[in-house]
């Protein structure tokens, strides 16, 4: 009993029991932390690898299988051969998203003590990149007064308007961007093929603009019943100076400056643009509206019908979008040299009193009615959330007021001189792919 006693008393020893005790936590505690360590670390280079191949597999210029893509950014991985990955992705024309998760079962050093022989990574990542569609309608004046200066106006103005269209036309924007010219002067010519489309009654044949009613003009107004419209007749307002290079001196613009519709072939457009020669009158709101007309979502049935006819690429056919289509960015352009002027009209229609090159009796209405059309227009655009750019080139106080009225702020309004007027449009180009991209 004493013996017991004295045994049970001693506590020589008791140290090297604990430590024997806990040598096993310590070992999982101190080799669990190297795993967790490991663990983090193959986390981090697994995310990394996912994170660049996806981001790699979802440019809209990868021509590359998803997988392959992604594949190869984790091939440089020591644990490649044993990652798992799940893909899910859209790739289309317009917009590719990809979403990867990778999963990998580290193996342990030090935690199987407690029975744990892997630790699960998973990552996953998910990227996206789209176009957005973009609908343009650039409304250039070919007005008279065009022929001014020296260099002339037109002659700054096209190779402008041509920089804009490689600009806004350039590869990787091509596919989604389809743009319309509309050059007007008194009027705007439709073009005979488009003229005779629409169902306006057809007077004579030297031209194709047609005449719109006060209302077509009304903020809340969008397409308008073209059969119940007449034909603008061809006259000239003026009797002096027809045959002065480049100018057609007719109210009406001729065929060779007629719309050009919703297309993304930018060799055309500037063959457009160099074809275009001056007209009479400045019908601002006019060429406005035709130019708001191809944004609207209305027209889709004719644009429709001129796809089918190989007017427009097929590709566009569903154009114009709905205004609160998220993925798609409408855009006006509207330049001018000149204030709006009143708009003429003979009071005889028969062609022997109002030949082109002389000057006859007319009806009217003033330039002030003619603005007050102009800005109802601007407003339809704007409270539709079309984005419109003005340009005042060389113009007097009424125009550049006229023209800062219509834009969407003033930011969006450019006074311009000389060959400042390429700066102009190629700020333009740049601000429209700002908002593209906080789309």
């Amino acid at each position: 009993m004493r013996l017991f006693r004295r045994f049970s008393g001693d506590t020589r020893g008791n140290v090297a029991v604990i430590v024997a005790l806990l040598i096993l936590p310590m070992m999982v505690l101190a080799g669990g932390a190297t795993d967790i360590a490991r663990y983090e670390a193959y986390r981090v280079q697994l995310q990394d690898g996912v994170d660049r191949g996806v981001l790699a597999a979802a440019s809209l210029t990868q021509t590359v299988a998803v997988e392959t893509t992604v594949e190869e950014y984790l091939k440089s991985l020591s644990f490649y051969g044993d990652v798992e990955t799940d893909y899910d992705y859209t790739t289309n024309l317009n917009v590719r998203r990809i979403n990867v998760k990778a999963n990998y079962d580290m193996p342990t050093g030090f935690l199987p003590l407690i029975g744990i022989q892997t630790l699960h990574v998973q990552v996953e990542a998910t990227a996206q990149e789209k176009r957005t569609n973009i609908e343009i309608s650039l409304i250039l004046d070919i007005s008279g007064s065009m022929r001014e200066g020296s260099p002339q106006k037109l002659s700054l103005l096209k190779p402008a308007a041509k920089k804009f269209i490689d600009l806004m036309l350039a590869p990787a924007n091509r596919p989604t961007t389809s743009m319309s010219i509309i050059p007007y002067a008194g009027s705007v010519s439709v073009g005979s093929t488009v003229f005779g489309g629409i169902g306006v009654p057809r007077q004579h044949n030297y031209s194709s603009c047609m005449e719109f009613a006060t209302t077509d003009f009304a903020s809340n107004v969008g397409l308008i019943p073209f059969n119940q419209r007449t034909q603008v007749p061809h006259f000239t307002h003026n009797n002096n100076n027809v045959n002065y290079p480049g100018l057609d001196w007719s109210w009406c613009p001729t065929e060779v400056t007629s719309i050009s519709y919703i297309t993304n072939d930018a060799t055309a457009l500037k063959n457009k643009i160099d074809a275009m020669r001056m007209a009479d009158g400045t019908g601002s709101a006019i060429g406005m509206k035709w130019g708001m007309l191809l944004l609207e979502p209305a027209a889709q049935p004719y644009i429709q019908q001129a796809a089918g006819a190989g007017m427009i690429p097929p590709s566009f056919a569903s154009r114009p979008a709905p205004f609160n289509d998220s993925g798609t960015l409408k855009i006006i352009v509207l330049m001018t040299d000149g204030a709006i002027t009143d708009q003429y009209r003979p009071d005889q229609y028969a062609f022997p009193r109002n030949p082109e090159g002389r000057s006859g009796n007319y009806t009217w209405y003033g330039s002030g009615t003619a603005n007050t059309h102009l800005q109802s227009v601007c407003t339809r655009a704007k409270n539709n959330g079309v984005l419109v750019f003005t340009i005042a080139f060389q113009t007097n106080s009424t125009g550049r007021s006229q023209m800062q009225s219509c834009a969407s702020s003033t930011s969006h309004y450019y006074d311009v001189a000389g060959l400042d007027i390429e700066a102009a449009f190629r700020s333009i180009a740049t601000a429209i792919q700002k908002v593209k991209l906080t789309e």
